[in-house]
């Protein structure tokens, strides 16, 4: 079965940072490094894929800070060593063969959810990841792979998985960000709708546009809010929503899995000296020594 796997890149690597104890090569902190390639083998030793990708959050800004000065205006700088080491990673993926993509002006979750709808041949895509806010694009074909605990603990979410989580259907997790807001990307919600409150709305009237159609019929204490806060929850709303339409020139066949993508996997972990992903690889290939091409071993460093 034709399965992509898609990886929200920096999402991965930012769990793999605080999971893994610190480790380093030639004074170069390599811990998120090495917890994102141990997430990529055992991804593909649960998931099975036939095509995988990665994709990354570019510098700059994004759009939605142009819509909202405040978006992610809260948030704590990256520690310096999780920093020193997101370069690393489009350019060992790139060494291994393994399609890294990001996109000025936008967010991983963009390409992402692009790439996600794009994918209408495969028969089915998993998206890796640690933030709820790609639940959104959960359908009968599309699923979330959640690290739950560190690395080590995951858990697949489907339609109903995420009705179960948060309480609505993956096509109104944006209109449930749009009433809650988002402490993360500081963007405001209404004011005064909780987790409760806004899925009871959802759950009676479905959608964001219905609940302002039907403010009559919503007790006076909410409607008030709901009155006050219409603009922020318009603007949440747009916020919230992972863009789907991103014309990017992708083919899918240089996402497919192949054994020389293995073998630069290989080549690489023995590069960086991580010997128990490099025997994890080799016990999948069935190999007792590294046979990458020499040409294939090019210091990053």
């Amino acid at each position: 079965m034709s399965h992509l796997v898609i990886i929200d890149g920096h999402a991965i690597a930012h769990r793999a940072y605080h999971s893994i104890p610190p480790l380093s090569l030639d004074g170069q902190p390599v811990n998120a490094l090495y917890g994102f390639y141990s997430m990529l083998l055992s991804s593909i030793d649960i998931l099975q894929p036939s095509h995988l990708l990665v994709c990354l959050d570019s510098p700059g800004p994004t759009f939605r800070q142009q819509e909202f000065i405040g978006y992610r205006a809260k948030r704590q700088p990256a520690d310096r060593d999780l920093v020193s080491q997101l370069p690393l990673l489009p350019q060992t993926l790139e060494n291994a063969g393994l399609s890294a993509l990001s996109l000025g002006g936008f967010e991983a979750d963009d390409l992402i959810g692009t790439l996600a709808r794009r994918a209408k041949k495969l028969k089915k895509i998993t998206i890796i990841t640690g933030d709820k806010d790609l639940m959104q694009l959960v359908d009968s074909k599309t699923f979330l792979f959640v690290p739950v605990r560190g690395l080590s603990e995951t858990k697949t979410y489907g339609i109903n998985e995420v009705k179960d989580r948060l309480g609505v259907f993956p096509n109104q997790v944006i209109d449930l960000k749009a009433l809650m807001g988002d402490m993360s990307d500081n963007y405001p919600g209404v004011a005064g709708i909780g987790p409760k409150t806004a899925t009871e709305l959802l759950e009676k009237y479905q959608s964001l546009d219905n609940i302002y159609h039907h403010l009559s019929e919503i007790k006076p204490t909410i409607r008030q809010k709901l009155e006050k806060d219409r603009d922020n929850a318009y603007l949440s709303q747009k916020l919230a929503t992972i863009v789907t339409n991103i014309p990017l020139k992708y083919k899918f066949k240089s996402a497919k899995l192949t054994p020389d993508k293995y073998l630069s996997l290989l080549s690489l972990f023995d590069q960086y000296h991580f010997k128990s992903l490099s025997s994890r690889l080799k016990r999948k290939l069935n190999i007792k020594t590294p046979t990458a091409a020499p040409s294939q071993q090019t210091s990053l460093f």
